[in-house]
């Protein structure tokens, strides 16, 4: 009993403390990984607590994942999906493209904690005598799929970003940033590990067989891998990897679209459950759907952008369910409402999703249009059937196909995770849209300039580590 307590008491001291900002490493130095190893990595569950520790703390509020601070509802405002209504400083600078690198931080310390805790993973696992080969795999497979899971969104958040591969924070606290290309290597290099480690199969807690989909498995390592080669611009690698995906057993496209959404839905790839069931299903469900004007709770609302985009209103399955409205006086509000069950105390229905099988079929497209094969439009075609919608009738050259394939990832992964943000921003059409007296940026009441694209670096990590330089665009 004592020995359980002291491993259980120690698992919080590393997890609430030693995985915190690289400012706490400088302040108390971090303990030897040594006793880590011989201790929280001695026994399985310990161990694994660590890693599902991540989780927990990706969708608790104020987080990255966490419907009201999350990544898909600041981008969403900082491009064109949704208007802000909050008055809160980082809700109006993201929503008015006039951030500022202090003082806050936005998602950097969320980010490099995670990396940090991942590498702390690879090197308690690797020193540990005593884990069966079974769970290191497994746990190795989840921190390198962790560690590459945050360093692109660090990578897309921020540009160039130190590449941290070490739990020493002496090391940590001197890196210079790195190329975007060395990042991009080390993701793949990560995500080709994680498959080499990873199941097909799904585990809970105690790394038994689940039906559970909220820790990743050899498909979401496969996922992530051709979202990371479509994003650096590998193209073949990016179709083989979707089409990994795409034909794996118990992943499809569900027929139902009020089914997606659902917990252990088939089309999931990686979800994440409610921390909070005895308040909603999901917190992107909650914060989303209006039950009062948008304002102190409903942070934003559907732009009218968005709710412009979607080419049919009658037709379209997407904007038929996956929209809603709510009108306050002589105002309508229009809202995402991908998430339906949002009653307190309900009993949940409907896991947060991360990644889904629809963004392999839109992955796959866009890497058959770059390589000017036709096969793209298939692709199209599931997902715009799907929809109700006709099939693509626009010409079978690489740029129409590559046009329709954004306009599908706009009304199909809206509010998701900043994919938004992320497709105008790699396409380089972000500026063109934000710029000017008649762009977005303006029409939100915000000014912008090119270097908006990217995040400000936190400037207390620069006075930490002045090995760090800031983006170009800020103070």
């Amino acid at each position: 009993m004592k020995k359980q307590y002291f491993f259980m008491l120690l698992l919080m001291v590393v997890v609430t403390g030693l995985f915190y900002s690289c400012r706490k490493a400088v302040e108390v130095p971090a303990p030897d990984s040594s006793l880590i190893g011989q201790t929280v990595f001695a026994d399985a569950k310990t161990a694994t607590a660590v890693l599902t520790g991540v989780y927990n703390n990706m969708i608790t509020i104020n987080n990255m994942a966490d419907g009201n601070w999350s990544i898909g509802k600041f981008l969403g405002t900082a491009a064109d999906e949704t208007d802000n209504f909050f008055i809160g400083v980082a809700a109006t600078q993201f929503y008015t493209n006039q951030l500022v690198s202090s003082p806050g931080t936005y998602f950097w310390s969320q980010l490099f904690k995670h990396i940090y805790v991942a590498n702390t993973v690879i090197d308690g696992v690797g020193r540990s005598a005593t884990l069966t080969t079974e769970v290191k795999d497994q746990l190795l497979g989840e921190a390198y799929f962790i560690r590459a899971f945050m360093n692109f969104y660090a990578v897309n958040l921020y540009g160039d970003v130190p590449l941290v591969t070490s739990t020493d924070y002496r090391i940590n606290n001197r890196l210079t940033r790195s190329p975007q290309r060395d990042l991009y290597a080390l993701m793949v290099d990560d995500l080709l590990k994680a498959k080499s480690h990873l199941k097909n199969e799904y585990l809970n807690q105690n790394n038994a067989e689940t039906g559970e989909r909220i820790r990743p498995n050899k498909i979401a390592a496969t996922a992530l891998l051709a979202r990371v080669y479509l994003y650096k611009g590998d193209w073949v690698n990016a179709e083989l990897q979707a089409t990994e995906v795409i034909n794996a057993a118990g992943y499809e496209l569900k027929t139902d679209i009020n089914q997606v959404f659902l917990k252990n839905s088939s089309e999931a790839i990686w979800q994440m459950p409610s921390v909070h069931p005895s308040i909603t299903n999901t917190l992107e469900g909650y914060f989303y759907t209006l039950t009062q004007s948008p304002g102190f709770l409903h942070h934003v609302a559907m732009s009218s952008h968005l709710e412009n985009a979607f080419e049919d209103k009658t037709r379209d399955k997407r904007y038929l369910n996956w929209v809603r409205s709510f009108t306050a006086g002589a105002t309508r509000y229009y809202y995402a409402s991908k998430y339906k069950n949002n009653q307190r105390g309900s009993a949940v229905t409907e896991y947060a999703m991360v990644m889904r099988v629809a963004e392999q079929y839109l992955i796959r497209a866009e890497a058959r249009a770059r390589q000017a094969k036709t096969q793209a439009v298939d692709d199209i075609n599931a997902i715009r059937r799907r929809a109700g919608l006709p099939d693509y009738s626009g010409a079978q050259t690489p740029d129409a196909m590559l046009d329709a394939v954004m306009q599908e990832r706009r009304v199909e992964l809206f509010t998701e995770w900043g994919h938004r943000w992320f497709d105008l921003k790699r396409t380089q059409r972000l500026d063109p849209l934000m710029r000017g007296p008649s762009g977005v940026a303006a029409g939100k009441g915000g000014s912008w300039q090119a270097t908006d694209t990217l995040l400000p670096l936190p400037v207390s990590e620069i006075t930490i580590n002045p090995n760090l330089t800031q983006n170009a665009g800020y103070n």
